[in-house]
């Protein structure tokens, strides 16, 4: 089962027939059923009962949220053909679409050398410790930094660095979305999934001056606005995650290429691991961390991003997420 959010935050359910993606709005279509199947359209005015079309009350039942779906998917499908359907459905190329977050508010926990082929080329450039860039064969516990989600953007969206940034760099991961179960490390499991780009800026890391001085220096490297994006759909439903493919090119040349069986921690160790400090809840978001192949492991001479780049990441089950660099604001 696949979701995406249109423009202005509608919720859609993602159908496919005979080789083609159409997008049926749930909300709209639910009202759209309302004569003919009050108890359809009651339970989706339950699912979205805001503006924002919050994701939360949906994964909270989501035993209840997935009949519901399945019931609206096989009214579409029995009427798919027919040239007086009313349904609210639209080809998924004719969509613009935004960040598939949970939430607009969404808890985005982001990991850093978490794959250890990365983590050492970029010990190489950096001079990290070890016990950083292998935290794992140290015993030692997951770690990264906070993404505030009103840097996400969705795809085709152009990725706009601060003015003067001259190192910009992707990273392809995973992003995984917490469910309702327990969130201990051997029974976590994870309500959906999409692809993720972290653009990253490199500047300070590689001696080049800061593109800011305050106290916020590391947050805004990876934080800054567009400097995040996610996409176009979210794979949901409980899927597994733990050997999920990763790939990443620019302007089609293979920059990345791995897999969540190649993390240090696994989601579900990191949920464990946050969880003993932060109580995490069901719409939170844990990012996996990126594999070997960004510019940074090749130091101030490695492939950076420039205007007009175009970055492709793909993840088993998701479309291409794909951003286009901008000149610098």
């Amino acid at each position: 089962m696949r979701l995406v959010r249109a423009h202005g935050g509608a919720t859609g359910l993602i159908l496919e027939a005979n080789g083609r993606l159409e997008v049926l709005d749930i909300s709209a279509a639910g009202e759209t059923l309302r004569a003919a199947k009050p108890h359809i359209a009651d339970e989706v005015q339950a699912l979205f009962d805001d503006k924002r079309q919050s994701w939360l009350p949906m994964i909270e039942r989501w035993t209840e949220a997935r009949e519901t779906l399945r019931l609206l998917a096989e009214h579409a499908f029995g009427c798919w053909d027919s040239r007086t359907h009313d349904l609210p459905l639209t080809p998924l190329d004719e969509l613009e679409l935004e960040p598939p977050l949970p939430d607009p508010g969404s808890r985005i926990f982001a990991m850093g050398g978490n794959f250890p082929a990365h983590a050492s080329k970029m010990s190489g450039v950096l001079n990290l410790p070890e016990s950083v860039t292998n935290s794992a064969a140290h015993d030692a516990p997951p770690w990264g930094f906070y993404v505030i989600p009103g840097t996400v953007v969705g795809p085709n969206r152009t990725i706009v660095p601060p003015s003067g940034t001259k190192f910009l760099d992707y990273e392809a991961e995973v992003a995984v979305v917490l469910g309702s179960d327990a969130h201990d490390e051997l029974s976590a499991r994870f309500w959906g999934y999409t692809a993720w780009n972290d653009f990253s800026i490199r500047d300070t890391a590689l001696g080049a001056s800061q593109t800011d001085h305050g106290p916020l220096t590391w947050s805004l490297t990876k934080n800054f606005r567009t400097g995040n994006s996610c996409g176009p759909w979210m794979v949901v439903n409980y899927p597994p995650v733990d050997n999920l493919s990763i790939t990443c090119h620019v302007n089609d040349e293979l920059r990345q290429s791995g897999s969540t069986a190649q993390m240090a921690h696994s989601f579900g160790r990191i949920a464990s691991y946050i969880s003993e400090f932060v109580p995490l809840s069901a719409g939170d978001m844990i990012l996996s961390g990126t594999p070997a192949g960004t510019a940074i492991e090749g130091g101030v001479d490695g492939a950076f991003l420039q205007a007009g780049d175009h970055v492709d990441v793909r993840i088993d089950g998701v479309d291409t997420l794909r951003n286009v660099i901008g000149a610098g604001d």
